[in-house]
């Protein structure tokens, strides 16, 4: 009788396997418009650079927890192992990116946004001073800056991610995004030009600079609702547009929201506005809200009439007190 010869390959992990497979079919439908991108290009790169297809692994999992509750814990333990490993090794690659990982780091650095977005947020018991107002991922967000200003976009869409620029995303007959029904453009002009009194009478310290922040916001409500005359039908989804402003705040505006000044309190809940309108992808759902509700808790009684509009927007009922009669 012959011998058994041993099987000399390592056992598969079925369950990563089951996530990468949910990725491709599902969740890379799912990350933005263009579906090419994250359902082909991506999980090519992400077997060159274990860290990226650790961090599909992550997505894949949190998706899934989104869509399944049963199983959903040990779908979030899955998430959480595979986003940690992956976080520690970009964290040591970062400071040396080179033209050779720069695509790599950029994808990484993308979906630790979206990976931090997609755990539900805890709106109750939170301790930390930033994360309760909802804007713990703006430190997050500057790891995706700091590739580009390092190495720049041409550098980043090159080799597996590639062509620069890239190309005009056509979706897909099964996008499950181009289902969504835009709200179309809102009246935002009024409200926000109402702010310029605010920051006028202003003696907050560096108050310039929350002059500067409510222009730049200004700009991107224009660029993604459009105005009375110009209107935009199209408005959701808009991720560059809408996080072209905490691209370009400097650190100070955090440092403001950490002391609870309420004009960059302010700012913050019209930004949130905008957040919503990214709400049709699964990570950003209940983002806005999370912020109001966070700002709303911080802010001084005397201000909350300043974030009326935004939160009514939002559909939060107002928690300003009526004058009483008698």
């Amino acid at each position: 009788m012959p011998k058994k010869i041993a099987d000399p390959s390592p056992p598969l992990n079925t369950k990563d396997l089951e996530l990468l497979h949910h990725y491709i079919t599902n969740t890379s439908l799912t990350l933005g418009d263009d579906v090419v991108l994250w359902r082909d290009k991506v999980p090519r790169l992400a077997f060159e650079y274990p860290y990226v297809l650790r961090l599909l692994l992550a997505m894949s999992a949190l998706h899934q927890t989104r869509l399944h509750v049963h199983g959903s814990l040990v779908s979030q333990q899955l998430a959480t192992a595979h986003h940690n490993m992956a976080l520690r090794e970009v964290t040591g690659l970062l400071p040396a990116i080179s033209g050779k990982d720069c695509s790599a780091l950029y994808i990484a650095t993308v979906l630790i946004c979206n990976y931090h977005f997609a755990k539900p947020p805890v709106i109750d018991n939170e301790p930390d001073m930033v994360e309760e107002i909802g804007i713990a991922w703006w430190y997050v967000f500057r790891g995706v800056r700091y590739v580009v200003d390092s190495m720049g976009m041409e550098a980043i869409f090159s080799g597996h991610i590639g062509p620069f620029p890239p190309e005009a995303p056509g979706g897909d007959p099964t996008d499950p995004l181009k289902a969504t029904i835009d709200n179309g453009y809102i009246p935002w002009e009024r409200p926000l030009a109402s702010l310029a009194v605010l920051f006028s009478g202003s003696n907050t310290m560096g108050s310039e600079s929350l002059v500067v922040a409510s222009e730049a916001l200004i700009d991107c409500y224009r660029e993604v609702y459009g105005t009375a005359d110009k209107p935009e039908y199209r408005t959701h989804g808009k991720t560059h547009v809408v996080m072209r402003w905490p691209w370009v705040l400097e650190d100070d505006f955090v440092g403001k929201v950490q002391n609870l000044v309420p004009e960059a309190l302010i700012l913050l809940a019209y930004f949130a506005v905008l957040v919503q309108t990214l709400e049709r992808f699964w990570y950003m759902k209940g983002w806005a809200e999370y912020m109001i509700i966070g700002i709303e808790k911080k802010l001084a009684p005397a201000y909350l009439q300043w974030i009326e509009w935004p939160r009514n927007h939002i559909g939060r009922e107002s928690t300003v007190e009526k004058p009483t009669t008698t």
